[in-house]
């Protein structure tokens, strides 16, 4: 039995007896009262020969009930089962900047990884310890792996690897972590904690989920570099032509002591602004705000630099370029409205809300031949300025609206042949429909009708020229894809959207579109020599646009569908693309030059794909075009300036496929600006579009160079680890958890109850009792 127990570390005493708690409540009572009863009897003993045999009868009742019990001993030899411990490993770019002399941060490491052999061959017992490099994500290596490794990660994703290292031990029973980096995050940890801030709660709460020690090892200190960078450049998506837009720059100094030195913005290379930073031994972080107002609209090159310090670790993040789109100004509309109308209230509703429109509204509440009580100068509403506005003012709005209004009463027949003109020099014209517009209004046979797109009856009788049947338009083939129609991508829903629409009460009777209109929906009963009436219509007049819509009852699909549990978007999408295709806005050009990025690294492979409509927004298949690629470098640039004319490196002849599309690949050599221009002569004339990109080699990694220590301490702190910064580590200071898992290897039950052993010291008890009490004069 012996040889047992040293087979086995452990052992636990088992009851395999299966008596429940009542039964063993009445061995306990009897085994009581046996004592007592047996005390008794024995009364008239010495007091040392009655508990003698008392204690004699005792030790037979346990050593029965414990037999009755089934005692046994659960055998187990135990062995703790190592934990783990995760090393990470930095490999991002910023590990290779130098320390001192010709060691980096990286080189720092790799004498960290050999000390720490030491420390891994003798805690091998009880930690297993693996090891992980990370970048942009983290993955397995070896110790010997990462000292031939060069440090060339563009990101230095350290939240990233923390997530993927939860998630790869989140089985495992973790002892530790021990990560050596200069502290840099460019992931969500650190965009979350700024320098010297405290970790916030979410940082803190994924810390605490390892339920291990997280020991930190820096790689380098800040007051060892010297370095003047942008570290960053915040602006809008966009910005508008004539309007103050902001710049946000923050610049960081590390190392330069107390010193003055210029921050510059440029456009294309020339000098817009400068301003003079003056830097604080003891301040890393500088804010700058530029403003500026752009001249003209278009995609431009603006760039931000510092000048270069001599001893600095890095030269490359002295300047950040960056694309700004510049747009038009707002939109300027001028609507005119022949008497108010719940229709007339809702489109000025929706274009006063619109921060992207300068409206101008003229509602003509009264005319000349009115009956006046009053006299004419204690009015206070103003004559209508017909002059000012169509003479010399029209050439300053970008869409003219003509809602419900006849021109007759205001004696503007001499100015509807400006109109005209300023449509086909360019401008936008939408008539809508009502009981004073269209042919109602008097426009047949004017100038307005010219440019309409669709012909009007000659009368002006009410019987003729209006409808007042409610019906619902129907959208035309050209109506699935145009962007004024198209509330929805997918064709079979867009219909359905149209189908689901409130009616309209009523229409203009029109004759037909013109040869060059595009109908985009159309009356489902209405016809005019066999062809459906058109409800909505657009076209091209000269350089401008013009859109026909019959109905004054649009408010409908916004005021009823939302009395019927629906939204206004329909409303708001359709009015809103209405006006951005009557403006020409850029990004509903018959063609266009769309490049994914913007910006790429030099080598990359720069895909441009460019799309070509008819003027329906049909695909244009099979049409030929040329793309030329062209460059300017920055140097170039910074020398010559706006003047500097881009070098056709590249030039392709292309011809699109069925969906009016070609995709075009160049490759992207040396860094600076890239200019993609693509042109096609079509029926709608010759079109061109252009896309400018940058090559800029990947810095980002570069714009925060400083070592974080601070944040790394605060890991440390958070979860009961030990922090350290190189050179001054020592591995015997690294904390780790014990294993709390362990591993049964042999295991075996000992029953106690049936050993013979049990059984002769009952016997021997038994005998010695009987002895005594005979000899003492006890039957």
């Amino acid at each position: 039995m012996m040889q047992w127990f040293d087979a086995y570390n452990e052992g636990d005493l088992l009851w395999l007896g299966n008596w429940s708690p009542t039964w063993l409540v009445v061995l306990a009572i009897l085994g009581l009262t046996v004592i007592l009863v047996s005390a008794y009897d024995l009364r008239t003993l010495s007091p040392f020969r009655r508990w003698m045999l008392v204690a004699l009868r005792t030790a037979v009742y346990g050593l029965a009930v414990l037999l009755l019990l089934e005692p046994a001993v659960y055998l187990k030899h135990v062995e703790t089962i190592k934990n783990d411990v995760a090393v990470l490993v930095d490999t991002s770019r910023t590990m290779s900047l130098k320390t001192d002399g010709e060691t980096n941060r990286y080189d720092r490491v790799g004498s960290a990884l050999d000390d720490l052999e030491d420390t891994f061959q003798r805690r091998s017992d009880e930690h297993e310890f693996e090891v992980h490099r990370f970048d942009k994500s983290m993955t397995s290596a070896s110790r010997e792996g990462l000292i031939d490794h060069t440090p060339e990660g563009t990101e230095s994703n350290l939240s990233g690897a923390l997530h993927q290292l939860q998630d790869q031990y989140a089985d495992s029973d973790l002892g530790g972590i021990v990560l050596l980096t200069d502290g840099i995050d460019t992931g969500a940890i650190g965009e979350r904690t700024p320098r010297g801030a405290k970790l916030d709660t979410e940082t803190r709460q994924l810390l605490e989920e390892f339920d291990a020690p997280i020991n930190t090892v820096s790689a380098a200190r800040a007051s060892e570099l010297k370095d003047a960078a942008v570290a960053e450049v915040q602006h809008d998506d966009f910005a508008f032509v004539h309007n103050k837009v902001s710049i946000d720059v923050v610049v960081q100094a590390t190392g330069l002591g107390r010193t003055e030195f210029p921050v510059t913005l440029r456009r294309k290379g020339e000098l817009i602004q400068t301003q003079q930073l003056s830097v604080k031994p003891d301040q890393m972080r500088y804010e700058l705000t530029f403003e500026f107002v752009p001249q003209q609209i278009g995609k431009e090159l603006y760039s931000v630099s510092v000048p270069e310090f001599s001893g600095e670790a890095l030269l490359q993040n002295n300047v950040a370029h960056f694309l700004q789109p510049v747009i038009r100004d707002k939109i300027r509309v001028l609507q005119v409205v022949g008497q108010p109308s719940w229709d007339e209230r809702f489109t000025r509703r929706l274009l006063k809300k619109n921060p992207n429109i300068d409206l101008i509204s003229f509602f003509i509440l009264r005319t000349n031949s009115n009956v006046r009580l009053v006299p004419q100068n204690e009015m206070s509403l103003i004559p209508f300025p017909t002059r000012e506005l169509f003479e010399e003012e029209l050439g300053s709005f970008d869409l003219v609206i003509f809602q419900n209004f006849n021109f007759g009463p205001y004696r503007m027949r001499q100015y509807l042949d400006s109109i005209a003109d300023y449509v086909r020099d360019g401008g936008g014209f939408a008539m809508i429909g009502g009981n004073l517009s269209f042919a109602s209004g008097g426009y047949a046979g004017t100038p307005i009708e010219d440019i309409l797109p669709v012909k009007l009856p000659n009368s002006t009788n009410p019987d003729v020229v209006l409808d007042t049947t409610p019906f619902r338009p129907k959208l035309t083939g050209a109506g699935t894809r145009h962007p004024i129609t198209q509330m929805a991508f997918d064709p079979a829903s867009n219909r359905e959207i149209w189908q689901n629409l409130p009616k309209l009460r009523g229409t203009n009777v029109v004759r037909e579109a013109k040869p060059e209109a595009t109908v985009l929906a159309e009356h489902p009963t209405r016809e005019n020599d066999g062809r459906p009436m058109p409800v909505l219509t657009v076209s091209e007049k000269g350089d401008g646009r013009t859109m026909a819509l019959t109905s004054d009852s649009t408010w409908r699909w916004n005021f009823e569908h939302v009395g019927q549990g629906g939204t206004p978007r329909e409303y708001q999408v359709f009015w809103n693309s209405a006006i951005r295709w009557l403006i020409k806005d850029p990004e509903l050009k018959l063609i266009q030059v769309d490049i994914p990025e913007e910006v790429y690294p030099p080598g990359d492979d720069l895909e441009a794909n460019i799309s070509i409509s008819k003027p329906d927004y049909t695909p244009a298949k099979n049409l030929d075009g040329t793309v030329d690629l062209m460059h300017r470098s920055f140097e170039t640039i910074r020398e010559q300036g706006a003047s500097s004319s881009p070098d056709v490196i590249a030039s392709k002849d292309f011809k699109t496929n069925a969906q009016g599309q070609y995709q075009a690949e160049f490759p992207v050599d040396d860094p600076g600006v890239y200019t993609v221009a693509a042109q096609s002569d079509t029926s709608a004339g010759t079109l061109e579009d252009r896309e400018i990109v940058l090559s800029i080699p990947d810095v980002e990694e570069f714009r925060n160079i400083v070592p974080r220590n601070e944040m790394m301490s605060q890991f440390a702190s958070a979860t009961g680890g030990h922090a350290a910064t190189l050179p001054d580590f020592n591995p015997g200071d690294l904390e780790f958890d014990e294993s709390s898992r362990v591993e049964i290897n042999r295991r075996k039950v000992v029953h106690l109850w049936n050993s013979v052993v049990v059984f002769i010291l009952i016997l021997a008890l038994l005998t010695a009792e009987w002895t005594l009490r005979r000899r003492w004069g006890r039957l």
